[in-house]
């Protein structure tokens, strides 16, 4: 995990926009470079480094500091156009909808530009997805494909919209999944297809979405900055208790508090401790969209031998012949027969082989060292998180 980065100048950065705050110059151990291709990586672009356009940096490199802004203004500025010729579309036809995660974020921030976001989240109602498919090929979006709980649409130049028919994904975690099964939305007042969650219900959507990606590869600190802004933006509205009571239902408990925990403790200046700068770094090593072989650790460290194992898996060992408790989790029949293990082993050994991703996450699970592997562990055992999927 990357520790050599300047977290103290980091959070400066983004306070500086939050509530501008002022920063007088970039720290010695700073590297500008390196700066951009982490905000890059985070897609925190935009918050991260128009500060630096007011600070005395080389001047090739404001150039492209400002170039960079300019596109990710006229990126938010047509997504937003985007966004409002879909709602008012879906609310013209009366197609149920709901807005989701970054389209909802980008109004609670000082300035939409500073909250990016890849792509334009909804959820639809439609049980065949065959009007809202209609609906947004008349407004010019190609189908790409179908994936998981999703459609993925695409219109030029670089417009993407991912038309959701479920909120959670039942082969992530059965409860959340359930818990989502009912419509939490309502209907917002003087529409007639347009749905929108309460400030409560959208909190603890963001939490189960942020744990589904820590869960399956990790996840950046975008995350952090996105609760801070959210609590600070709704402090004097959010009821806490029916909050508490929620995240309890969908067992969020631990990893929203030890997320805000970080969050606060990170941008309000206060010392982190041991678990936070794991967790922080661990983040930052992340990315925006994680890595494939975080899912592992996340499954391995479920297992009750789990420490123990470390260096089984580091040689390749554990990864071949995974215990029956792991199996399981992703071959239901081993846990109705466990006579079949050794054929499951068999067959996971033949994807491992076949699949590109599975033979890079597989070389990247043995280049990790002890050490840093046990601090994954660890941190995945502090989130809280024991996910189980839905049984088909």
């Amino acid at each position: 995990m990357n520790n050599t980065i300047n977290i103290n100048f980091l959070r400066d950065l983004i306070l500086s926009q939050l509530h501008n705050e002022e920063i007088n110059s970039v720290p010695e151990d700073v590297n500008i470079d390196d700066l951009c291709r982490l905000a890059s990586l985070h897609q925190m672009e935009y918050i991260l480094l128009a500060p630096l356009l007011k600070l005395d940096i080389d001047n090739a490199k404001k150039e492209s500091i400002s170039a960079r802004l300019s596109r990710d203004t006229f990126i938010d500025l047509g997504q937003r156009q985007q966004i409002k010729n879909i709602t008012t579309t879906f609310e013209s036809y009366g197609l149920d909808y709901l807005l989701m995660k970054g389209s909802i974020l980008k109004e609670v921030y000082p300035k939409s530009v500073m909250r990016q976001m890849g792509d334009i989240d909804l959820m639809i109602y439609d049980t065949t997805m065959n009007r809202s498919r209609e609906l947004f090929k008349f407004m010019g979006y190609n189908l790409e494909h179908s994936v998981k709980i999703h459609d993925v649409y695409k219109k030029e130049p670089f417009w993407i919209v991912e038309a959701h028919w479920s909120l959670f994904d039942k082969n992530v975690d059965k409860n959340i999944y359930d818990y989502y099964q009912e419509r939490r939305a309502t209907l917002k007042e003087g529409t007639k297809a347009t749905y929108e969650l309460s400030i409560e219900d959208f909190y603890v959507y963001m939490i189960a979405h942020m744990a589904k990606h820590f869960y399956e590869n990790g996840c950046g600190i975008r995350n952090l900055v996105d609760i801070y802004v959210y609590l600070e933006h709704y402090k004097n509205q959010l009821n806490y208790d029916k909050l508490v009571a929620e995240l309890e239902k969908c067992g969020l408990s631990t990893f929203e508090y030890q997320s805000r925990r970080l969050a606060y403790d990170w941008l309000e200046k206060k010392e982190l401790d041991e678990m936070e700068l794991s967790l922080f770094y661990f983040m930052l090593d992340c990315g925006v969209y994680g890595k494939g072989e975080n899912g592992f650790w996340s499954q391995f460290a479920k297992q009750a031998n789990a420490d123990e194992s470390i260096d089984k898996v580091i040689t390749g060992k554990w990864y071949l012949f995974p215990p029956i408790s792991y199996m399981k989790e992703f071959y239901p029949k081993v846990a109705k027969y466990p006579i079949l293990l050794p054929w499951y082993w068999l067959v996971r050994g033949v994807r491992g082989l076949t699949h590109k991703e599975r033979r890079r996450r597989r070389v990247e699970l043995t280049k990790i060292d002890q050490t840093e592997a046990k601090t994954i562990v660890d941190l995945y055992k502090n989130m809280g998180l024991d996910f189980t999927r839905t049984e088909e």
